[in-house]
């Protein structure tokens, strides 16, 4: 069953063998597993249960129901804006589908540092052929590529850059492009489609508009969890919920995670909760078109550029994507003022943006703000700003090489670009707070697993190393960034801890 817990007594108090906090691709999927294993299982969001036919596809209405923060959730001195989703099914709800796996390169450093004796190669390898098929991910056909993927991949052939398609779990897609406000046509095979139903048919009890407070504990033993329901409207504290169960499992997020296991003064080695925050920060940049390029419409990402996303330790770290929003997103970082503004508004629909996003070695901060808050720390350290600088030049030439007849970074104050300028001087950008929108959708790295419990918290089994009967499955795990979109393996991860947690 799914309640709305604001629907429910102001005190309530429930059992269960197992609670799950955050119902997105760790949470729902662990919480499947787990249920299917014959665990009673109660899962607790703070977000809401949007159906298919609650996704209105209007900005005013969705981003609050789908975003934390009404999607205006950004570091605690504003320089930097993190997107972070919420509601039964979590960020994949809005995400745009892509699904690659971490690389080998990366997962085989994690293992030379940390151990990860349960994660050897074959083993993520089998997670992410399981969660392929569960998820039915395939390429992206070329016949469904709107203007602005194919503009990308035309600037990338011109400069002979590395490139190609992307898959995307997906099917039945209309190409509507609405999908980071939801999808209205049921397409995104997400933790919503395939898991919560999954969960439910197994006997899972989902609880949202419930948020997690901390997590209940004696003796170094989990002994439930804490949280309370939370007003629809208002999103403010409407009662108290208690659930007492053996075994909990955090998979709130990066952010939350951390934050709810630092509310909860649960043990761990100095560092190994909340200081090891990466984000993916990423820089865009606009061309403007002679012929529409209606970005807006269809696949919003089909096409990667990977020319400068190298695997050797000291290369480049930038994953280049198309990226586009809708009118009131779009307004937000357009440069100028008034008329100017609004010129360069009515030439939306010949608008490309292209954005650059960082594999990130700056190691941010996660801390608990009151009982439902956080906040996070985070500026780009002098290599990372001098990648995100980068990838302002190599977005601009990309915008060219495709025809754009100007570009134009959304800088304060803004700068435009034609044809013929010298481009490298981007490269010597002062990326500065205020300077520049810098904007992130993939926090990971929170709860940096490890197999030594004198430098981790958690194993890579995902059970902590200092509570019995606490567990976590989202992308908290990762000991850094991945320079990849994390859904993939934050699925895997749902799938790995969820059995460590049916044999507990």
């Amino acid at each position: 069953m799914i309640f709305d817990a604001a629907d429910l007594p102001s005190s309530l108090q429930v059992r269960a063998d197992l609670c799950v906090v955050g119902a997105g691709a760790g949470g729902a999927t662990a919480a499947m597993i787990a249920a299917e294993a014959g665990l009673s299982v109660v899962v607790l969001e703070a977000g809401a249960f949007l159906t298919p036919a609650d996704m209105s596809q209007r900005e005013d209405e969705m981003f609050p129901r789908l975003f934390w923060e009404g999607g205006n959730r950004t570091t605690k001195d504003r320089s930097v804006k993190v997107h972070q989703g919420r509601g039964v099914g979590g960020s994949t709800l809005h995400n745009l589908n892509v699904c690659k796996p971490i690389p080998q390169a990366i997962r085989d450093a994690w293992r030379r540092d940390r151990g990860l004796e349960h994660l050897p190669n074959e083993t993520w390898d089998a997670l992410y052929a399981e969660v392929e098929a569960l998820l039915s991910v395939s390429a992206v056909p070329r016949a469904q590529w709107n203007r602005h993927n194919l503009l990308f991949e035309r600037g990338c052939e011109a400069l002979s850059w590395r490139g190609g398609g992307l898959s995307h779990n997906r099917t039945g897609c209309l190409g509507s492009g609405f999908c980071e406000l939801g999808c209205a046509y049921d397409a995104k095979n997400n933790a919503a489609k395939v898991m919560v139903p999954r969960a439910v048919q197994a006997g899972a009890q989902f609880f949202s508009h419930c948020q997690a407070v901390e997590i209940t504990h004696a003796q170094s033993r989990v002994t439930g969890v804490r949280a309370t329901s939370l007003d629809p409207s208002s999103l403010q504290p409407r009662g108290t919920v208690v659930v007492e169960a053996k075994r909990v499992c955090l998979s709130a997020s990066a952010t939350a995670t951390a934050a709810i296991l630092l509310r909860s003064r649960i043990p761990a080695p100095e560092g190994a909760v909340g200081d090891g925050l990466r984000i993916h920060p990423a820089v865009v940049v606009a061309g403007e078109f002679e012929e529409p390029v209606n970005a807006w419409r269809g696949i919003p990402q089909a096409y990667e550029c990977t020319e400068w996303l190298s695997e050797a330790e000291d290369g480049h770290r930038l994953w280049l994507l198309p990226a586009f929003a809708h009118p009131v997103a779009t307004a937000t970082f357009v440069p100028g003022r008034g008329e100017a503004h609004r010129a360069l508004m009515e030439r939306y629909a010949h608008l490309g943006v292209f954005t650059a996003m960082l594999h990130d070695h700056t190691a941010g901060r996660v801390r608990p703000k009151g009982d439902l808050g956080l906040s996070i720390d985070y500026w780009p350290d002098a290599d990372d700003r001098k990648e995100l600088a980068l990838g302002l030049e190599v977005c601009a030439r990309l915008l060219f090489a495709a025809g754009a007849r100007k570009v134009l970074v959304p800088a304060f104050p803004s700068q435009t670009i034609h044809p013929g300028d010298d481009l490298s001087r981007l490269r010597e950008f002062e990326i500065t707070k205020g300077g520049i929108d810098l904007t992130a959708v993939h926090p990971m790295a929170t709860v940096p697993m490890g197999d030594d419990p004198r430098r981790a918290a958690v194993g890579s089994d995902g059970a902590h190393h200092h509570m019995d009967g606490l567990f976590i499955a989202d992308g908290s795990l990762f000991p850094t960034s991945i320079g990849t979109p994390p859904q993939l393996s934050i699925y895997a991860m749902g799938l790995h801890v969820g059995r460590r947690i049916a044999r507990a």
